[in-house]
């Protein structure tokens, strides 16, 4: 729905106006039957456009349009009117007037050009306030991150960046149109990016790589742009994240995994996972060797494939109290003459509230 307010000195013509207007229900009409009446309903109320007259009583059509442009009325007004003279027309169009129409000929023709004066000035201005606003965000969101975006040609030669990827750069001046990449890169870093945009040029998809710069990790993310009227991809746009806190971690994580394996190998203690079933889930060497086991054969096996059936009782019995109690238990049993101390550890799923596995920890106390 449109809303327009419509100015004019002659309520006749205002209610006929207002009538035509309305009539196919895309326009609400308010009226105001003086320039300084209008300016008030401006303050008070939102307008999509303002349609007034040029020669009324007190304030004209111009001296209008001057006062409301100088309040920030920034919406489309169209002067109606029946003077024709020519340099009206030029001093309402200098003036900042979208449109001027007479009030002449058939009233039928008259009303419907109107209505569509009305209709493509509002419509372009929402088009414009919608591009604004959309490129308000466009900027806001890529000069506010943390990331490097820019955009470089299929020679690599730099289009755009954001204040981020100038900072990372060493720009300090905005000068980097026309740049190329390898201005600012090793020649090995630089032929690898470029056969990358090579790449996604050519694909016509997005790509993905990781690359090290300066002793830091990056996760770069290159997508073609495409140019519709020649129907072919002329530039990349870059993405690039650091990512040298994640491949620290995962170094870490790597090196805690790798010590761990060695710890749990290395012991001749029996280490073991099961589900809360009996199932089991892991077991280290000792354990397999124990069992006589070689590979991964024991995965998804039950604790009773290859104890009695007594073990198997004693065993589950335990399973469930962890299970249930979600704590730490400790038993001792004896096989083959051997005393064995067995502690078993709940593990939780995500949320910390379920028990979904148990661990176990099984040392031969014998000799004690």
């Amino acid at each position: 729905m449109i809303k327009i307010l419509l100015v004019d000195d002659q309520p006749a013509f205002l209610e006929i106006t207002r009538i035509f207007l309305e009539k196919e229900g895309t326009i609400s009409v308010d009226t105001a039957e003086s320039a300084e009446n209008a300016l008030e309903m401006l303050g008070r109320n939102k307008y999509d456009a303002v349609v007034s007259d040029y020669e009324m009583t007190g304030m004209d059509g111009i001296s209008f349009l001057t006062e409301f442009k100088k309040r920030g009325l920034d919406k489309p007004f169209i002067i109606f009117t029946g003077r024709s003279r020519e340099e009206i027309v030029i001093r309402a169009l200098n003036t900042g007037a979208d449109f001027y129409l007479q009030k002449t000929g058939e009233a039928a023709i008259q009303f419907a050009e109107l209505r569509n004066m009305i209709q493509q000035s509002v419509m372009r201005k929402r088009v414009e306030e919608a591009l604004i606003k959309s490129e308000i965000n466009y900027r806001t969101i890529v000069e506010s991150t943390d990331d490097s975006i820019y955009m470089v040609d299929k020679n690599c030669r730099y289009l755009f960046m954001n204040s981020h990827h100038q900072q990372r750069l060493g720009i300090d001046d905005g000068n980097y149109e026309g740049r190329n990449y390898r201005e600012f890169h090793t020649p090995e870093e630089s032929e690898r990016f470029a056969a990358s945009i090579q790449q996604s040029i050519d694909s016509g998809t997005t790509t993905q790589d990781e690359y090290n710069h300066d002793g830091r990790w990056f996760i770069r993310r290159m997508s073609p742009v495409r140019n519709e009227a020649l129907e072919r991809y002329f530039a990349i746009t870059v993405v690039s994240t650091e990512a040298t806190g994640r491949k620290t971690m995962e170094e870490a994580l790597r090196l805690s995994e790798e010590n761990y394996r060695i710890l749990v190998e290395a012991t001749q203690d029996s280490i073991y996972t099961v589900d809360k079933e009996g199932k089991y889930l892991f077991m280290n060497n000792h354990h397999k060797k124990r069992l006589g086991i070689n590979g991964e054969d024991y995965r998804t096996r039950h604790y009773g494939d290859f104890h009695t059936p007594e073990d198997t009782g004693q065993f589950s019995y335990s399973l469930r109290e962890v299970a249930a109690s979600k704590m730490f238990r400790e038993d001792r049993y004896t096989r083959d003459a051997r005393t064995f101390l067995r502690k078993m550890y709940p593990i939780f799923d995500k949320s910390g509230g379920t028990v979904m596995a148990v661990a176990v920890i099984s040392m031969d106390i014998t000799g004690q």
